[in-house]
This record gives C-alpha cells, structure tokens and sequence, in this order.
C-alpha cells in the first residue's frame, strides 16, 4: 500500500511540477506578444521579459508598459503568480518525497 501512496504522491507532484513550469512559459509569451502589439519597442524578448516581471511584482509600479498589463490582463498576471509559487514549492516536495520514499518507507 505504501508503494502505491508513494507513487501515486510522486507522480502527482512531477505533473504539477511540468504544468506550473509550463503555465510561466506560455503565459509569459503571450504577455509577451501582448506587449510587442501595444508597444513596438518591446518586440525584443529582454525587454519585454522584465516588463513582465514588473506587472506581476506587487506593489506599484512607474512604468507605463507594466501599468497596461496589470489593466488589460490581471486574470493572466495571476495565473503566473501562482505558477510561479508553484514552480517553487513543488520541485522541494517532490525532493521530500523522493527522499521519504528511499530512507523512510524503503520503497524505492
């Protein structure tokens, strides 16, 4: 029974992992492409890649481009919130696990 929970434990947190890391990709291109419409100036992909990592920084924020964002996009600005959080959290659980399936129920 425990190898099941262990597995089955295992494999939900290496999902969620891949899924929060591709939730940050994919909605951070689309922001991305958002902001090179609005603003030709940020087709470059540096640009527009810190311009992003202001508008989902709480707090206030003095650039213009970032202030648009958090306008026009806020459901998406929260969706990579949350991946991101998840992104963290998620590869230090899979490492606990890993680590308690070997030295506690000896299952791997």
């Amino acid at each position: 029974m425990q190898i099941v929970l262990f597995w089955t434990l295992t494999g939900l947190a290496a999902f969620g992992w891949a899924l929060a890391f591709q939730m940050r990709v994919m909605v951070a291109l689309v922001l991305r492409r958002a902001l090179a419409e609005t603003d030709g100036t940020l087709g470059h992909r540096q640009k527009a890649n810190a311009v992003v990592a202001l508008a989902v920084r709480p707090g206030t924020c003095d650039d213009i481009n970032a202030q648009h964002l958090r306008e026009s996009y806020p459901a998406a600005l929260g969706h990579l919130r949350t991946a991101r959080v998840f992104s963290g959290v998620l590869p230090v659980l899979l490492s606990a696990l890993l680590g308690l399936g070997r030295f506690v129920w000896g299952v791997i």
